[in-house]
């Protein structure tokens, strides 16, 4: 019992220490992906109501991961 109580803070550490660290590595990529996606998402569907919303939501969510490895490949943003 003592040792499984022992690890347990151990591996909860490994998992956010784990977290942590591909937020600080991917964290752009997650950005423009969920970000960039939604508003040009949003954006579509105010300029073409009639459209295919599965397909708007691909196409933004596209350019979003597109933009959020351009960004992560360049190092920042702007």
């Amino acid at each position: 019992m003592d040792t499984q109580n022992q690890t347990t803070p151990r591996a909860i550490a490994r998992v956010i220490g784990g977290i942590v660290q591909h937020a600080q590595s991917w964290g752009k990529i997650w950005f423009g992906l969920i970000f960039w996606g939604c508003v040009l998402y949003a954006i579509a569907q105010r300029i073409w109501p009639e459209a295919n919303n599965a397909l708007l939501l691909v196409i933004s969510l596209a350019l979003g991961l597109s933009s959020g490895i351009y960004a992560h490949i360049r190092g920042y943003w702007l």
